[in-house]
């Protein structure tokens, strides 16, 4: 059975009939192309979206069709579901899995209001009917490029979302965005002068380039391989939950952050702080079972600078941008209300059961009024009506039939002839009236149509200024999760220069106030599903320990805190960024190691870098697996 071809011309629906038609079959399941229709503006015969040039766009790929506005697109309207309808000069691409039925923003409407923007609309028609293409399976698959051969090339240029390849025979071919990774911009896959290497549609001069991509077995490699324990790197926020964000660290690579790696705050609402879509700087802490896991709260953005980001493919940009500095808002303009002059007629358009205008649009209508019946013996055409005497006249063969207005008007002839004149004079009458009648509903019609079309524009720029609003939500959130993040870490660094911070205390004791913070930072850090495999060590204090956190300034308590839990769970060796070594009694790399009597070994952990005097802990690992906390000293003390 011969598979059917897409329509190579535009279709343009001009009738009631073929307005249901269409609605009928859009809603057919198993539809075999996407279908793009475009309707005219209110008062125009033809769009301001060239048709002809989106057919030429998506050739083989999706049918377009014309509807006008008016009577035809309200029935088009009356068959589709809420919120799926075209008219007043939108456009939107109908997909075949049909979820835009139940998810109308699966299928996204898109208004011109002038010729000028035919190329913009355009460019987001043909990108919905690649996206809704590949979806079914017409763009990539044997099926619809039979001649399809592999072929080699060079990136000449990335434009938007698609990309120019000069082929190694000679020609050239496009990598269209949505025939690679549909979340993932085409500028931070491909960049000139890559190789790549793909299946040629010679027909389309498409090449799909997904066989170069690497799965997520191996993306999740590079990631480990890419990121060691302690380094801040970029991740895409991929979802909000209410107590954690999972984050991307590669396409299809997530890790879920915990509230307690985010934030200390119990009032903060994570979808406050987050937005999908964002990009987010992490730093990656050890992880059970060679796993992944980040934190994001002792992250420092203006100290701080994240790794590159991983390549995608070889010789790719990074797949992810560290996050621009946030812009200033603009002033949002104050909102001019649309303005009607005059009473606006809006529900006598259309037949019983039709939506009409003022339906849609919430307004009342204005009944119309009746027209005045014209006086018994007048006409409102400035002729003699008809006398019983004229239609004797016309019955007996009179050669003048019906007499001039100027001839006098004969006596009455009998009941019957003055019951045809005023039966004829009322019909006459009637034809008048429904004269007017058509010419007021004309008028009507045309200020609605007018109406309408302010109404669409008016609805176009509340669409810019919702568009506005959300991206200014989302600039805020960011915002608001740095300056906490930033009041956090200044608190810290208040106290490392010594100034006098207020602090919870829950012990009058003071080796007793530091056993329930080093018990309250694991249990934080530490997941609840690995706290079985990373439980704090036991350990003491020695006898200098507490001194030396008070009395060596310079480095938080918080900070000094959480390196306590790394030690005692064993993390601190597997962090690059703690350098943890033993203690020698040298300067010598074959000094000996200092060591007690009971086998104990001193070890030596960074509590800060690329610090004057940057501080350290030194502890002693006893034999029996536990700790003693020795102190806390200066770069330069190398004593235990």
């Amino acid at each position: 059975m011969t598979e059917p071809r897409v329509p190579a011309r535009v279709r343009r629906v001009t009738s009631e009939d073929q307005a249901r038609e269409l609605a009928t079959e859009l809603q057919r399941q198993g539809r075999s192309w996407p279908v793009v229709v475009i309707s005219t503006p209110a008062g125009h015969d033809a769009p301001f979206v060239d048709p002809q040039r989106v057919l030429d766009d998506v050739a083989g790929l999706a049918e377009v069709v014309v509807i006008p506005t008016g009577d035809v697109s309200w029935e088009f309207s009356s068959g589709m579901p809420p919120d799926t309808q075209v008219y007043g000069g939108a456009s939107r691409v109908y997909g075949t899995d049909l979820e835009w039925v139940h998810q109308p923003r699966r299928s996204p409407l898109h208004f011109a209001y002038s010729s000028d923007e035919d190329a913009r609309v355009r460019d987001r028609l043909v990108s919905d009917v690649m996206r809704f293409a590949v979806r079914a399976g017409i763009v990539g698959a044997a099926r619809s490029a039979p001649g399809a051969t592999p072929v080699e090339g060079t990136v000449l240029g990335v434009l938007g979302t698609r990309a120019l390849v000069s082929t190694d025979d000679g020609g050239q071919a496009t990598v269209a965005e949505e025939l690679v990774l549909a979340d993932v911009p085409l500028a931070r896959v491909l960049a000139p002068g890559m190789r790549v290497t793909g299946a040629l549609d010679p027909a389309r001069r498409l090449l799909d380039v997904r066989g170069m991509l690497p799965d997520v077995a191996t993306l999740r490699r590079a990631v480990h391989t890419t990121y060691r324990v302690g380094q801040v790197v970029l991740g895409r926020v991929e979802s909000v939950e209410d107590e954690a964000v999972r984050i991307a660290l590669a396409p299809g690579v997530h890790v879920r952050v915990r509230r307690a790696e985010i934030t200390g705050n119990d009032l903060d609402l994570l979808g406050d702080l987050f937005t999908k879509g964002e990009v987010v700087t992490a730093r990656r802490v050890p992880a059970p079972l060679d796993g992944l896991a980040l934190r994001l709260d002792d992250v420092d953005e203006s100290q701080d600078e994240p790794v590159p980001a991983i390549a995608l493919l070889d010789g790719g940009p990074p797949w992810l941008q560290p996050p621009e500095p946030e812009p200033e808002p603009e002033p949002e303009p104050e909102p001019e209300l649309p303005r009607i002059d005059g009473p606006v007629v809006l529900g006598s358009i259309g037949p019983a059961g039709r939506p009409t205008p003022g339906d849609l649009f919430g307004l009342r209508p204005t009944p119309a009024q009746p027209p005045a019946p014209a006086p018994t013996n007048a006409r409102t055409d400035g002729r003699r009506k008809p006398t019983p005497g004229d239609v004797a006249a016309f019955h007996a063969g009179a050669h003048d039939a019906l007499p001039s207005p100027t001839t006098s008007e004969p006596e009455p002839a009998g009941k019957a002839a003055r019951d045809l004149s005023l039966s004829l004079d009322a019909a006459r009458s009637r034809v008048a009236s429904l004269e007017k009648e058509l010419l007021d509903d004309k008028v009507r019609r045309h200020q609605v149509e007018l109406e309408v079309d302010r109404l669409l524009g008016r609805v176009g720029e509340l669409t810019e200024r919702l568009e506005r609003s959300e991206r200014r939500a989302e600039q805020q959130a960011t915002a608001l999760r740095k300056a906490r993040q930033e009041a956090a870490r200044l608190r810290h660094r208040l106290g490392d220069a010594g100034v006098e911070v207020p602090e919870e205390r829950y012990f009058a004791d003071d080796e007793e106030q530091l056993r329930f913070e080093v018990l309250t930072e694991w249990a934080r850090a530490i997941p609840a599903a690995e706290k079985a495999g990373r439980p704090l060590a036991g350990y003491t204090l020695g006898p200098r320990f507490l001194a030396s956190l008070t009395e060596v300034e310079g480095i938080s308590r918080d900070r000094v805190v959480r390196t306590l839990v790394m030690v005692l769970t064993g993390l601190a060796q597997d962090m690059n960024g703690l350098q943890a070594h033993r203690l020698r009694t040298g300067a010598g790399g074959d000094d000996p190691v200092r060591h007690r009597d009971d086998g104990a070994v001193c070890w030596r952990v960074s509590l800060q870098v690329n610090t004057p005097s940057a501080r350290r802990l030194h502890y002693w690992k006893l034999p029996g697996g536990t700790y003693e906390l020795s102190r806390v000293v200066l770069h330069d003390d190398v004593e235990p």
